[in-house]
């Protein structure tokens, strides 16, 4: 069967008339995410994420719908609340975005009548871009600074600060990089403000300098054993088998692309998050371990990527303190 960007929207629309709408409380379902982009495919698999904002407190915060290994429906549940201030969500990275221009699926009221005109009046101002990039470098320089006062390396907490610095850039010029394209989607981010260098200084923060494509590959098997343990006892969404292919097909896509390092995004995030669980077995903590040491996550090599996230950190501020109003 052939996957287009229609057939996913009408599985879309089917899952919204059939699942969604008929709850009354569901206000409004948005397609949002990389089915809004003209190639949302990666490696041959996409995901369609859906965002239902709900009147009240929501049922629960996400779900997934396998449609086949390589397509499933990843469904995110919000509260009205977080959308109630408009003029507000103009400085806020993820949700201003989503409701910038998704695709309407269901509309109760004028919820998004409303919402979208408000939210969109001064959307591209300096001061929201820069209020959007802000948002970013400051989660990652609080989490760097707990790092300063003596916490425990926690290589989990310790790559989301990366991915927040890198976001920081990104969102100077657009919505922010998702866990499948971060890497490989941050050169060009970083040329569009002027700063290509810090794709190197992200890489160094990483620690991708000490390790070659080779090596990552090599990885795979390990990874895919921890996701596929973490997954059988379930306790995070993205940790769930529907995901498994489509994460390990963006590992494989990257590897055998024109930037194989970004393969360690997405694969060093859900290694930790499969780890974090604590379901795995002695090996398979074993095999992390040494992926982290080799990348200096773990040991004694932590501090120089500590050290290595404030020099990104340093550089971004900087450039962010220019361009402040």
């Amino acid at each position: 069967m052939r996957i287009t960007k229609e057939s996913l929207l009408k599985n879309a629309r089917d899952v919204t008339e059939k699942k969604l709408a008929p709850d009354k409380n569901v206000l409004a379902v948005f397609v949002v995410g990389s089915l809004l982009t003209d190639d949302p495919f990666l490696g041959g698999t996409v995901d369609v994420d859906l965002l239902v904002i709900y009147n009240g407190e929501p049922p629960r915060e996400r779900e997934l719908l396998r449609l086949s290994n390589e397509i499933h429906i990843d469904i995110a549940y919000e509260s009205n609340e977080e959308y109630a201030k408009p003029r507000e969500l103009r400085g806020h990275p993820w949700r201003g975005w989503n409701l910038w221009d998704p695709i309407l699926l269901h509309d109760s009221g004028r919820f998004f009548e409303y919402t979208q005109s408000s939210l969109r009046a001064q959307f591209d101002s300096p001061a929201n871009i820069h209020a959007r990039a802000t948002y970013f470098a400051s989660a990652a320089r609080e989490t760097w600074s707990e790092f300063q006062s003596g916490n425990r390396p926690d290589s989990l907490k310790f790559l989301q600060a990366v991915a927040n610095a890198a976001n920081a850039i990104a969102s100077l010029n657009g919505p922010p990089l998702t866990e499948r394209r971060l890497l490989a989607g941050f050169p060009s981010r970083a040329q569009q403000a002027g700063q290509i260098e810090l794709t190197g200084k992200l890489m160094t923060a990483l620690g991708a300098n000490n390790v070659s494509a080779a090596e990552i590959e090599t990885w795979l098997p390990a990874w895919h054993e921890s996701f596929v343990t973490a997954a059988a006892q379930p306790f995070n969404a993205s940790i769930h088998p529907t995901r498994l292919a489509y994460y390990r097909t963006a590992i494989e896509h990257h590897l055998q692309g024109e930037m194989p390092l970004a393969a360690l995004w997405p694969m060093l995030p859900t290694w930790a998050q499969a780890a974090e669980g604590g379901s795995l077995a002695i090996s398979q903590e074993q095999a992390w371990q040494q992926a982290q040491a080799a990348l200096g996550l773990a040991g004694a090599g932590f501090e120089e990527r500590v050290s290595a996230l404030d020099a990104l950190l340093d550089d971004t501020e900087e450039l962010l303190e220019r361009l402040a109003f």
